[in-house]
C-alpha cells in the first residue's frame, strides 16, 4: 500500500500555487479601491455617478431635501471631504459654507464647476431690463452644456491623478453626446411657448432660460434672495401677459396662489436640486421634469 507520504510534496506544491493566484499582483492593487468623488449636492452627485459609472464611489455631501444656502457642516461631513479623493462642488457663491473646509486642498483634491474656463453663463445683459444679473445665477447644472464641462473636468482630474483609467475620457464624451441629444429633444418640446412670459419666486432659472430661450417677464427675488424693489415689483403686477409662476419649495406658496389668481396663471413648484425624484433619478430625468413642468406651465390659463 502506498504511503500518503507520497502525496505530500505535490500537495504542498499546490497550496503554494494557488497562494501566489491569490496574491494580487502590484499592478492590480491600485485598481482594488475605487476612488471617492464627494458632490456636494443631488444635480452634480447624479452627473458624477452617470459619467463614472462603477469606476469610482460616488457620495452626496448634503440631503436631498437640504439647500446649500447658509448650510453649517457636520463633523462627520467634514470627515467625508477629508476622505474624498476629489469633491466636486459648485463654488463659494453656491457653497460658501465649503470655502474654509477647502481652503486647504490640493488643486487636484476639488473641481470647482464655477471656475472652469468652458462654462457657459447667461448674458447678464439679456435681463437688465429688470436689474438682475443672470451671469451671477451659480444654478449652472441646469444648461446640459455645462454638465458636460463639469463631467470632462470631473474624469480629466482622476485621470491625472491615476485614479481611473485614461479610457474613462471616452465615458466623458459618451455623456456629453447624450446630452446633446437630450438638448435637441428639449428645445423642440419648449419652442411652441418659448416666447410666453413667465413670472419666478427665485431668479434661479437664468441658465436653463437662457439654454432653452424662454422668456422671463421678472422675478420676485434676485438670485441671492432679496426681495425685488417696489418700483420692480410695481412694473411686474402691472403686466397681464402673465400666465405662468414659477415657485420652488421653499417659496412662500400662499402669496404665490394670491399672484396666480391675481394673473389668471398656472402655478407650477420647480425643484432645481431634484429632491422628490427618489434614488432611481438621473440627471437627464431631472432636466426632462423641469422643462415639462415649464411647458405644462407655460401652455395656458389655469382649468377652471
Amino acid at each position: 500500500m502506498l504511503s500518503h507520504n507520497v502525496f505530500a510534496p505535490r500537495y504542498l506544491l499546490l497550496l503554494a500555487l494557488l497562494s501566489l493566484c491569490a496574491l494580487p499582483s502590484h499592478g492590480a492593487n491600485t485598481g482594488e479601491r475605487k476612488p471617492v468623488v464627494v458632490a456636494t449636492i443631488k444635480p452634480l452627485a447624479l452627473i458624477a455617478r452617470e459619467v463614472l459609472g462603477p469606476a469610482a464611489e460616488v457620495r452626496q455631501l448634503l440631503p436631498d431635501n437640504i439647500s446649500p444656502h447658509g448650510y453649517a457642516l457636520r463633523i462627520s461631513e467634514r470627515r467625508l471631504l477629508a476622505q474624498a479623493d476629489l469633491v466636486l462642488w459648485v463654488g463659494p457663491g453656491l457653497e460658501s459654507f465649503l470655502v474654509d473646509a477647502l481652503h486647504s486642498a490640493a488643486p487636484g483634491h476639488q473641481v470647482m464647476a464655477a471656475g472652469l474656463p468652458d462654462m457657459h453663463w447667461p448674458d447678464a445683459a439679456a435681463d437688465s431690463e429688470h436689474g438682475h444679473a443672470e451671469a451671477h445665477d451659480q444654478h449652472l447644472w441646469l444648461d446640459p452644456r455645462n454638465a458636460a464641462v463639469m463631467a470632462r473636468a470631473l474624469v480629466a482630474s482622476l485621470v491625472d491623478a491615476g485614479q481611473v483609467d485614461a479610457g474613462m475620457s471616452a465615458a466623458a464624451d459618451a455623456f456629453a453626446a447624450r446630452l446633446r441629444a437630450l438638448e435637441a429633444d428639449l428645445d423642440a418640446a419648449l419652442a411652441p411657448v418659448r416666447d410666453r412670459p413667465f413670472v419666478g419666486d427665485h431668479d434661479a432659472f437664468g441658465h436653463f432660460v437662457a439654454r432653452f430661450r424662454l422668456t422671463p417677464a421678472g422675478y420676485l427675488r434676485d438670485a441671492a434672495g432679496h426681495a425685488a424693489g417696489a418700483r420692480s415689483l410695481a412694473t411686474l403686477l402691472a403686466r397681464d401677459d402673465v400666465r405662468c409662476l414659477v415657485a420652488e419649495p421653499d417659496s412662500r406658496l400662499t402669496h404665490m396662489r394670491h399672484l396666480a389668481e391675481q394673473w389668471q396663471a398656472r402655478l407650477v413648484v420647480i425643484d432645481v436640486l431634484g429632491a422628490d425624484m427618489g434614488a432611481g433619478g438621473s440627471y437627464e430625468s431631472l432636466l426632462r421634469s423641469i422643462a415639462e413642468s415649464f411647458g405644462e406651465c407655460l401652455a395656458g390659463r389655469p382649468p377652471q
